[in-house]
């Protein structure tokens, strides 16, 4: 791979290569089609966060024969921008007024942090927790591995068991498979006791069988 192309190029070079589509690499890796196209349009406003993007990347990596974060790396050079350096200082203005009262700015500068407090505190003590994750409906891995993101400081339970979760809300956990339909009940709990409950079900078929 060209370490220069960005991850866009460097994933429908990897794919042409493989002889591989968007729809076959999907059901290859279990990574949701609609990521891929994202990721092959270059459409990375509506990409998951970034525990999230990571996985997916890593299992398309292994499938397409590169080492486990050769795409994550590329990705994260493609969609982050240099900050601005010392000298990028923008024009003075002639007409700015230069006597600003320094009471006013810092009344309302207090008045904006403790609206922004108040109102970013009380999203996440009412608001209703959420999951974002991808499961397949069938499997013949006697370990499915399952993963996710939550909001940051919300707590998930999977059949029962405390997931735990990392700084950003990703979370990673092997679920070992019973033969037949297995039914997995995720349970974020917020504070103030809010609590959503999602039920996932996956068959499991060893091959050959």
């Amino acid at each position: 791979m060209n370490e220069h192309e960005d991850v866009v190029e460097t994933l429908k070079n990897l794919m042409k290569s493989k002889g591989i589509g968007p729809q076959r690499l999907s059901s290859m890796t279990d990574v949701p089609k609609r990521f891929i196209d994202a990721l092959l349009q270059g459409d990375f406003k509506n990409l998951p966060a970034r525990p999230y993007i990571r996985g997916y990347l890593f299992k398309i990596s292994n499938t397409l024969g590169v080492e486990n974060d050769s795409l994550w790396d590329i990705y994260r050079s493609s969609v982050e921008t240099p900050s601005s350096g010392e000298k990028d200082k923008l024009p003075i203005n002639r007409f700015a007024i230069k006597k600003i009262d320094s009471g006013k700015i810092i009344a309302i500068l207090s008045v904006i942090l403790v609206v922004a407090f108040f109102a970013i505190n009380l999203n996440r003590i009412i608001g209703r927790p959420t999951i974002d994750m991808a499961l397949p409906e069938s499997t013949d891995q006697k370990i499915l591995q399952v993963e996710g993101f939550i909001k940051p400081g919300d707590q998930l339970t999977l059949n029962g068991e405390l997931i735990y979760t990392d700084e950003e809300g990703g979370f990673v956990k092997d679920v070992q498979m019973e033969l037949g339909l297995n039914t997995l009940e995720f349970k974020i709990h917020r504070y103030l006791g809010r609590e959503a409950t999602v039920l996932k079900q996956v068959f499991y078929q060893p091959s050959g069988e």
